[in-house]
C-alpha cells in the first residue's frame, strides 16, 4: 500500500502536465468512493503533489454534493450540526468549500472572546455576545426578501447579514459553541429563538432579549397556547429537519425537483432518528 501510495504521488508531481491530468482523471472517475483514499493520500503529499489531489477531491464534491449530504443525513449524530449546514449549501452551491464564511465566524468568535475580559457573569459573556452579532454585525432578519432560499443557506446569511429565523439562530449558536457558550434552538410554531439557561433571545430581531409574554404572543399568532413544550430545547436533528422544512415549503412550487429532493432528505432524518 505505501508502495502505491508513493507510486501515485510520484505521478502527481511528474513534470508532463498529461501524466497529472490522467491521474486526475482516473480518480475523478472513481468518483465519491475514492474520497476517504484521497484524503489520506493528501495528508502524505508536499505541496507539489497536493495541489492536484485537492483539485480532484474539490471536483468529486462538486459533482457529489446531493450524494455527500444525502449520506450525511443518514449517519447524522449530534455534533454535526454546522457541518451539516455547509454540507446542504453545497447543494446549492456546488464546489465552493465556504473558507471565507467559516473564517468570518472564527473572526466574530475571536472578537467576542476580546471583550469576556469585561463580563463578570455567564450572562453577561451571553448578552454581549448577543449585542455585537444583533448590534455590530447587524444580523437581522429579511424582511423585505423573507421567501427567498439564500435565507436559509448559512454562508449566504453570513454574507448578506440576511436571514430566516432558524438560519439567524444557528449562526449565533456556532459563533456561541467557539466562544465556549451553548445555546438552545426553540422552535416556537411559525418562529424559532434561541435560549441560555432561563434567557431568550431573537436573533431575527437583532438578538433582542424577549420573555414569557413575547413567546406567548408569537405562539397566540399561530391561534396556539403556549406551553411548556413550546420552549423546550430543540436536538440538532430537529433543527436540519426545520431548516429543511423551510426549504421545501419555499421550493414545493416553484422548483418541484428540488422540493423532492429537499423532502427526501428531510424523510431520511426522520427515519434515522428514531
Amino acid at each position: 500500500m505505501i508502495e502505491q501510495r508513493d507510486a501515485v504521488l510520484r505521478l502527481l508531481r511528474d513534470e508532463d502536465p498529461a501524466t497529472v491530468e490522467l491521474v486526475k482523471d482516473q480518480f475523478t472517475r472513481a468518483g465519491i468512493g475514492v474520497l476517504p483514499d484521497l484524503r489520506e493520500l493528501l495528508a502524505s503529499a508536499d505541496r507539489q503533489a497536493a495541489r492536484p489531489i485537492r483539485e480532484v477531491i474539490a471536483a468529486i464534491e462538486r459533482d457529489s454534493a446531493d450524494e455527500l449530504f444525502g449520506q450525511m443525513c443518514e449517519r447524522f449524530a449530534e455534533g454535526d450540526l454546522e457541518e451539516a449546514t455547509w454540507r446542504l449549501a453545497s447543494t446549492f452551491l456546488p464546489g465552493e468549500n465556504f473558507q471565507v464564511q467559516r473564517d468570518r465566524l472564527d473572526e466574530w468568535a475571536g472578537e467576542i472572546k476580546r471583550r469576556f475580559h469585561k463580563a463578570s457573569s455567564a450572562v453577561e459573556r451571553v448578552e454581549m455576545l448577543v449585542e455585537y452579532l444583533g448590534d455590530e454585525v447587524r444580523l437581522h432578519g429579511n424582511e423585505e426578501d423573507y421567501y427567498n432560499i439564500n435565507n436559509s443557506l448559512l454562508p449566504e446569511v453570513i454574507d448578506s447579514r440576511l436571514g430566516m429565523p432558524i438560519t439567524l439562530s444557528l449562526v449565533y449558536i456556532f459563533v456561541g459553541h467557539r466562544c465556549g457558550l451553548e445555546f438552545s434552538g426553540v422552535g416556537l410554531p411559525g418562529h424559532f429563538l434561541i435560549r441560555h439557561r432561563e434567557h431568550f433571545f431573537d436573533p431575527f430581531h437583532g438578538g433582542r432579549r424577549i420573555g414569557l409574554a413575547e413567546c406567548r404572543a408569537l405562539v397566540e399568532q399561530q391561534s396556539l397556547e403556549l406551553t411548556a413544550s413550546h420552549l423546550e430545547a430543540t436536538t440538532e436533528r430537529q433543527m436540519l429537519i426545520r431548516t429543511l422544512t423551510n426549504i421545501h415549503a419555499l421550493a414545493a412550487e416553484r422548483d418541484p425537483e428540488l422540493g423532492s429532493k429537499v423532502r427526501m432528505w428531510a424523510g431520511i432524518l426522520h427515519a434515522h432518528g428514531r
